[in-house]
């Protein structure tokens, strides 16, 4: 993004998604992070002080006041990125909204029966950018450079795993699930495990396996623990610490429902298999790799 005198950057991101975008982008220099000021919560406010522990984080409105353009997420998580692009609209600040995923383009920038759009989009692939253009005939779309993807999947192929011979290793990534298909009986995360674990016989993963499963970065830290201790399966663990890079390069076999992390894990070459059950719609992701279980 190119240099003005005219203001600073204010970012604004409550999930993770969006954010591990941006704070690529900052790495790589694409957005300067000496002209941003940064009002994060959430997910994103926690990745952030990872990488940046230096850096500190204001309210909104004083990251607002006096901004030349906004950049926020679009998550789903709070209403934080909606309120600044709110804030933006009405006080003619240029706003631009970074969507990290393939679902949902509208219902991003609705709270409370209240659109509120940006004047810019954008987005990090030519799938992404379609379904944009497409779904926001009237707003700008860009396609920016997948800095985030780039960087995780150096950072995978940086660790060197020494791995037990004729074990498969299993990542199993979380992530909530609030698609209609789920109902209110049992969160469509749990239905999901289960029906991956019903379909594992079929899979040829062989005799000596080990399953991790990584929460998402918006579950609580005691989310799966009752589901873990009711199980039947041997070898199985949560994960709670180890980074996303580390148990990609551990991993032979991917698994999800349709998240973000699957697709780095195609980048890396892995074998990836979405467990969305029968109940619900067919994985979104516009990959073909990535194996359909519901089909």
């Amino acid at each position: 993004m190119t240099d003005s005198n005219l203001g600073h950057i204010a970012v604004v991101a409550n999930d993770a998604g969006a954010a591990a975008h941006i704070f690529a982008w900052l790495k790589s220099g694409f957005l300067n992070i000496d002209r941003c000021k940064f009002c994060l919560d959430g997910p994103a406010a926690k990745l952030f002080r990872i990488q940046q522990p230096n850096i500190e984080l204001f309210s909104m409105e004083r990251i607002m006041t006096g901004a030349e353009k906004l950049v926020t997420g679009t998550g789903w998580s709070s209403s934080l990125e909606h309120d600044a692009r709110t804030l933006a609209k009405n006080n003619d600040i240029k706003s631009i909204a970074v969507i990290d995923h393939w679902v949902n383009y509208r219902e991003r920038f609705i709270r409370n029966d209240l659109e509120i759009l940006p004047d810019e989009i954008w987005v990090s692939d030519k799938y992404a950018y379609n379904k944009a253009r497409t779904t926001f005939p009237n707003i700008q779309i860009i396609e920016q450079k997948n800095d985030y993807l780039k960087a995780q999947a150096h950072e995978v192929s940086s660790y060197k795993i020494e791995k037990n011979k004729g074990t498969t290793n299993i990542l199993y990534l979380l992530e909530p699930i609030r698609d209609k298909w789920a109902g209110d009986k049992v969160a469509g995360e749990f239905q999901a495990l289960d029906f991956f674990v019903q379909k594992m016989p079929d899979l040829n993963f062989g005799k000596d396996l080990s399953i991790i499963l990584k929460p998402h970065p918006s579950d609580s830290t005691d989310k799966y623990d009752d589901w873990i201790r009711l199980s039947n399966l041997q070898n199985i663990h949560i994960e709670k610490e180890k980074n996303l890079a580390s148990l990609l390069a551990w991993s032979d076999v991917v698994v999800g429902c349709e998240t973000y992390a699957m697709v780095l894990a195609i980048r890396v070459c892995k074998r990836v298999i979405s467990s969305l059950p029968m109940n619900a719609h067919n994985c979104r992701l516009p990959f073909e790799k990535i194996e359909r279980l519901n089909q």
